[in-house]
C-alpha cells in the first residue's frame, strides 16, 4: 500500500471514527469491543505492505475492521477454559453484601433526584453525553445548540450534581482531592 493511500486511509479512519465504531458494535458486541477493533485497525494501517490504490476506502476499512474483531473474538475465546468457569462461579461475589445493596440504592436514587433537578435541556445534555456516549457535536446538532453551548451547560450540569451530591452526603468518590469527575 502506497504511503498516500495509507495516509488517505488513516484520514478516512479518523473522520469516520465513530460511524465505523457503531457500524461494528454488532460484530464485535459492545461499543468498547468495536473501538479496540478500530483502534487496531488504525495500527495494522501502519504495519501493512505497499499494495495498489483501494477503490472504496470505507468498505475496505469496515472489512477490515469487522476483521480484526472476530480476530479479537476469537482469541478471547481460546482463553477461557471450563476450569476457570467453573471457578468463576465459586468466587463468592463480594459485591453481594447487604450493607453495600443499600448504600448503592441511596446513591441511585440520590443521583437521580439530582438528576431530576437539572433543567430540562442540561438534563438531556448530561443523559446524552454520559449515559448515552454520545459526542458533543452529535448532542449539538440534535438539539441545534452550538458546540461551546453543549460544553458549557454539560459543565454547569455535572458540576451541580457534583455540589448537590456532595451535600446531600453522598458524593461521588471520584471527587477526592478538590477535583470533581462525574
Amino acid at each position: 500500500m502506497s504511503e498516500s493511500s495509507r495516509a488517505d486511509l488513516k484520514n478516512l479512519l479518523a473522520s469516520r471514527y465513530a460511524m465505523l465504531v457503531r457500524r461494528l458494535e454488532r460484530v464485535a458486541g459492545s461499543k468498547d469491543r468495536a473501538a479496540d477493533a478500530v483502534h487496531e485497525t488504525w495500527l495494522r494501517l501502519d504495519g501493512m505492505a505497499e499494495a495498489g490504490p483501494v477503490a472504496n476506502g470505507e468498505a475496505y476499512l469496515m472489512g477490515m475492521a469487522a476483521n480484526v474483531a472476530i480476530d479479537q473474538y476469537r482469541s478471547e475465546r481460546r482463553h477461557v477454559h471450563e476450569e476457570e468457569i467453573d471457578e468463576l462461579f465459586e468466587v463468592k461475589d463480594e459485591l453481594a453484601d447487604p450493607e453495600r445493596i443499600v448504600a448503592a440504592r441511596r446513591k441511585v436514587e440520590a443521583l437521580k433526584t439530582v438528576v431530576m433537578s437539572l433543567t430540562p435541556r442540561r438534563r438531556a445534555i448530561l443523559l446524552a453525553a454520559r449515559v448515552e456516549g454520545q459526542l458533543n457535536r452529535e448532542i449539538a446538532d440534535r438539539l441545534g445548540i452550538s458546540l461551546r453551548m453543549v460544553e458549557r451547560e454539560l459543565s454547569i450540569a455535572l458540576k451541580h450534581c457534583a455540589d448537590r451530591l456532595q451535600e446531600m452526603n453522598e458524593p461521588y468518590e471520584g471527587a477526592s482531592r478538590g477535583r470533581r469527575k462525574f
